[in-house]
């Protein structure tokens, strides 16, 4: 049975992207302008509103996909992140359209990234509440949170889900969620241009951070000498590096952010951005979704 309680969170810059990849570009409007990603985000979102029926919805978008505040404590912070696919950026405005019209919260902070929103809204998840995160990245693994916070995790394209709970991130990253952030310090993340400790890879991270408490007690380890030589020497040189990164990995949990009020589908608005745009199908099924998900009044 689907959980009433639960509010869906999603990661709008790791689902719109995973869908236009996962979906051929040809795809495209009237106008000749490539409709891919809108398609594919529509889709993912009806199915996840039909299989979970949430009481609420939050699409979460980057207001700085890569803030100021990030770069100063890391200045090779997503510094050398290819540019977008010309037929990517053109779609986001449509899609913000689209949410708008059809009454689907849209969130956002100001010099913060999605996940920082997401990390928010997961910190303030209550005893009671129940948080369904959707997203592709894995660096929201450490927001999640039994019972209240668990991850909606695309296994393939856009079409297939594995829920991440706790026991979930365990296996899959070897670290339980709270401690998932050492892992990826540890280890780096080259799409962030975050290059990790030298010599350090996913299972010699996770060795490390299952034989520790916390980073405090790793470096303390490798400079008393307690390790082999190449992790005390590798560990002890990173010590800055380290430090840096316990804010720019760690999602923010304490921002002010906006989100609009949700409303009731404007059916004419809709029906003519579907028209417009050649996006009729994913616009019917995503109305169909949000009635038989109890967030729209029925037609």
């Amino acid at each position: 049975m689907p959980d009433q309680m639960t509010r869906l969170v999603v990661d709008s810059p790791s689902l719109f992207y995973r869908a236009f990849f996962a979906l051929p570009k040809s795809i495209k409007g009237p106008d000749g302008n490539s409709v891919n990603a809108i398609r594919g985000y529509l889709d993912m979102v009806s199915r996840v509103l039909v299989d979970r029926r949430p009481r609420a919805v939050a699409n979460v978008f980057d207001a700085d996909w890569r803030p100021q505040w990030r770069v100063d404590l890391y200045a090779g912070y997503k510094s050398k992140r290819a540019d977008d696919p010309p037929e990517l950026p053109g779609q986001v405005p449509l899609l913000l359209e689209v949410l708008d019209a059809a009454g689907l919260p849209v969130a956002e902070a100001a010099g913060y990234e999605a996940d920082d929103v997401i990390g928010t809204i997961a910190a303030a998840a209550g005893p009671e509440e129940r948080l369904a995160v959707l997203t592709g990245d894995r660096d929201l693994f450490q927001v999640v949170r039994d019972p209240q916070v668990w991850v909606l995790y695309p296994l393939k394209g856009t079409s297939s889900l594995a829920t991440m709970d706790a026991a979930g991130v365990a296996a899959k990253a070897k670290v339980p969620p709270e401690r998932y952030v050492d892992l990826a310090i540890l280890r780096g993340d080259p799409s962030d241009g975050l290059p990790g400790v030298p010599g350090i890879g996913e299972k010699t991270a996770a060795t490390l951070v299952a034989d520790h408490p916390d980073l405090d007690a790793l470096l303390a380890a490798a400079e008393a000498g307690r390790l082999t030589p190449r992790l005390n020497a590798a560990l002890t040189a990173s010590a800055g590096y380290i430090e840096a990164m316990r804010k720019v990995a760690a999602v923010a949990t304490d921002v002010r952010y906006r989100i609009s009020d949700p409303h009731p589908p404007d059916r004419q608005r809709l029906a003519a951005l579907a028209t417009a745009n050649a996006i009729e199908g994913p616009v019917e099924r995503m109305l169909a979704a949000m009635e038989q998900a109890g967030l729209a009044d029925p037609a």
